[in-house]
């Protein structure tokens, strides 16, 4: 006899907990992607830069041989930077944010006291190799 089915139904829904525990026993890909979003929140409390790179390939379903590849790295790369292990250097991440179709942004933010912080965002300034 099917539990789930003989449960009343509430009139403002299932409870989202309830639900999501539901989703994860009916499916596999479900398991996976909640699994890999708690590391994500996991290692964002670590190393921003690290998490927002693994979730954003992650969103648009790369590997991470895909991302060294069209980012001019190694795959060994990647993977140490999204493990939290590495900060790549500005023109590497321009190139891996480029392959996410994102663009770095650089941000100077000023204590004023007594007052909000002042920010200021601005693209990076190409670097001329010579």
């Amino acid at each position: 006899m099917d539990t789930e089915a003989n449960l009343p139904i509430s009139p403002k829904g299932t409870p989202a907990a309830e639900a999501a525990k539901g989703r994860a026993r009916r499916s596999e890909e479900y398991r996976k992607a909640r699994d890999e979003y708690a590391s994500i929140r996991e290692l964002r409390t670590k190393n921003w830069i690290a998490a927002h790179i693994r979730e954003r390939r992650y969103e648009l379903e790369l590997t991470q041989q895909e991302v060294a590849e069209r980012a001019g790295t190694s795959h060994s790369f990647i993977s140490k930077l999204e493990r939290g292990g590495h900060i790549p250097t500005i023109p590497v991440l321009e190139r891996i944010l480029g392959v996410l179709d994102e663009q770095l942004l650089i941000g100077i933010e000023r204590q004023v006291p007594d007052d909000e912080p002042e920010r200021e965002v601005a693209p990076v300034p190409e670097f001329v190799t010579a």
